[in-house]
């Protein structure tokens, strides 16, 4: 190690059950000393550090360790609240202030364990849109926003497709009052404002019908 910076593992100590390895660090740099509590999750140890003088390298290491420990924990408090993709879990840490590598990092362990179920988040999501009263095309696109990709958007298609999308489209119309156009000028209206909404010209046509013999 160079002369600049002489750095120390003083001691080590148990957190939360066990879950996590507190490291207390000692560093000396250009004739400042400064100690550091460093928290690191015990089940991505290989092994145990030992108590004495470390390298910079080994400095790094454990540091990045215990910022990669913070963000798989931001993570999982994200995902005990609302459930969501890979890609928004890292956009979330990133707004966090944790660094695109680190996060990037945090979220692969979270998936890997298990904890990030992205199937299991569009389905929920997919839902959502469903009681909002939106159509299947613009719960669709709002997933994709979200970062759901491949099979989690195929799980959130198959919920789809157990509901009928004209008879929600019908809802929308009675609860937004929409009423049958009169002219052609008026329907075109409606049909543009309902495929904002993400209903497809078929569900519009058959959803009017229902609002006809109702």
């Amino acid at each position: 190690m160079g002369n600049d910076l002489i750095a120390r593992i003083c001691g080590m100590r148990a957190a939360d059950g066990g879950a996590h390895l507190l490291i207390e660090i000692e560093v000396t740099e250009k004739g400042e000393t400064t100690r550091e509590t460093l928290a690191l999750l015990s089940a991505r140890l290989s092994r145990l550090p030992r108590v004495g003088e470390i390298d910079a390298g080994t400095l790094e290491h454990l540091r990045r360790e215990a910022a990669v420990s913070e963000a798989i924990g931001a993570g999982l408090r994200s995902l005990g609240a609302n459930g969501c993709s890979a890609k928004h879990l890292v956009q979330k840490l990133r707004v966090r202030g944790v660094d695109a590598d680190i996060a990037a990092e945090a979220v692969a362990e979270l998936s890997e364990k298990g904890y990030l179920k992205e199937e299991e988040g569009a389905v929920r999501e997919a839902e959502k849109g469903i009681s909002k009263l939106w159509g299947d095309r613009r719960i669709l696109a709002d997933l994709s926003a979200k970062g759901y990709t491949g099979g989690a958007l195929k799980y959130a298609a198959a919920r789809l497709r157990t509901e009928d999308g004209a008879a929600r489209c019908a809802m929308l119309m009675r609860k937004r009052r929409m009423a049958i156009p009169a002219d052609d000028t008026a329907a075109r209206k409606l049909f543009a404002a309902l495929a904002r909404y993400g209903y497809s010209p078929d569900e519009i046509k058959r959803a009017m019908r229902m609002r006809n013999i109702q």
